[in-house]
């Protein structure tokens, strides 16, 4: 729901409220206006009664329609009052409401009782022409807000609508993009494009810096570790080395492979967090897994690991080939490499799901732990604790759903494509 139409339907809501309570007020206004000049018409007539009785005082009962004077015996104190009461109306042919006025007035020296009627506005016939006259207004001011909500959606908001879809356009990956803003003559939508093309222009710049240094880093820091890992090398042949050194240069040459791999880990990782990958292309999952699988064969053996395997051929995704190499290879890698001496790996693969399963030491990390990185199934192990977290980061980049199971010693990743 966009904007202008949250606005439209909240300003509907409003005008009903408003609507609904002008009503009220409205009709206590008008009952009040009528009452009030209602009494006031019947003063005005027993006024001229009153003058006609001074000018000739009847001796009888006088009574003319909606009109009576009835002579008094006696001198009464003046006084008026007012009350309803049913009439029979002459034109309707039925009895209708009318208001009544009951008087007592002295004329020279006698008293008249005169009572007048006129029939009364009815709260009904008012209520009734109120609630058509502004249901009337009600549904103008809406068809109204309806058309200029869309001429304003159409025509004031599509500079905004434009803006929206050249920041969809946007992307980091691509150094040469030069964002192009709509121009508009609304003040607020200049300053707007104004504040986006700056700062598309500094993210812009900001990522490639940042890239650059990422992809230096990673290049320059390999070249003193070759160096050193060169000389180890030829450090270690030397015909004069005792056995305690050279354990240390195999210690150290192993921590130095570590750095190199820890290097390239965090440069890949940093490579999916840019979104540098975008090569897409039909990879049949199938013959991929199976040859990543041959490649691993000798590792299986070498700690006698039992396959389980079930693959259904003629699995295609869409997705970048060397991400789904790296996923699949840290994956198998993981299974075999946090696995017993003769254990098992099972794995399967059709076109919804791919699990793998491994025997295994049990976890010493939180299993909601495990995919982030440093993070390691057995803190004691070797391993930089990255390979999982990259499969994590992986699978979030193509919007797969990933899972973790444990049973007992048995330990099940699944992939939902």
């Amino acid at each position: 729901m966009n904007l202008i139409i949250r606005i439209t339907i909240l300003f509907v809501l409003v005008s009903l409220v408003v609507f609904i309570i002008g009503g009220v007020i409205s009709f206590n206004i008008m009952m009040r206006e009528v009452n009030f000049e209602q009494r006031r018409f019947l003063i005005e007539r027993l006024d001229r009664m009153q003058l006609r009785i001074e000018r000739k005082p009847p001796k009888d009962t006088l009574e003319w329609t909606k009109l009576k004077v009835i002579p008094l015996e006696k001198l009464i104190n003046e006084r008026v009052s007012f009350s309803d009461t049913l009439v029979m109306h002459s034109q309707l042919d039925r009895l209708e409401l009318h208001l009544r006025l009951d008087a007592i007035r002295n004329v020279d020296g006698k008293s008249y009782l005169i009572s007048l009627y006129d029939v009364i506005v009815e709260a009904d016939d008012i209520r009734d022409g109120l609630v058509e006259s502004l249901l009337t207004l009600y549904l103008i001011l809406l068809g109204t807000v309806l058309i200029l909500g869309f001429l304003a959606s159409y025509f004031i908001l599509r500079p905004f609508n434009l803006t929206l879809e050249a920041i969809k356009s946007f992307s980091l990956t691509k150094p040469d993009q030069k964002m192009q803003f709509p121009t508009s003559s609304v003040k607020e939508f200049k300053r707007l494009n104004a504040f986006l093309s700056e700062m598309t222009s500094k993210v812009q710049s900001d990522y490639q810096s940042l890239k650059e240094f990422s992809e230096n880093a990673s290049h320059e820091i390999q070249t003193p570790i070759a160096i050193v890992q060169s000389k180890l090398e030829v450090l270690i042949d030397a015909d004069n080395l005792t056995e305690e050194q050279i354990q240390q240069i195999s210690s150290t040459q192993s921590t130095i492979k570590r750095l190199s791999q820890l290097g390239n880990a965090l440069s890949l990782l940093t490579k999916i967090d840019n979104k540098e990958f975008i090569n897409v292309s039909s990879i049949d999952l199938s013959m991929t897994l199976e040859h990543m699988l041959e490649e691993f064969r000798e590792l299986v053996e070498l700690k006698s690991i039992k396959r389980i395997v079930e693959v259904k051929e003629g699995v295609i995704i869409q997705a970048d080939p060397v991400l789904i190499e790296l996923l699949l290879t840290n994956l198998i890698n993981n299974a075999i490499r946090h696995n017993w001496e003769g254990g098992n790996i099972s794995l399967s693969l059709d076109e919804e799901r791919l699990s793998i399963s491994n025997s295994g030491p049990e976890l010493q990390v939180s299993s909601n732990e495990l995919f982030q990185r440093f993070k390691k199934a057995n803190q004691s192990a070797k391993s930089m604790g990255l390979g999982l977290a990259i499969v994590k980061k992986i699978c979030d980049f193509y919007d797969y759903q990933i899972q973790y199971h444990n049973d007992a010693d048995l330990h099940t990743i699944h992939i939902r494509f």
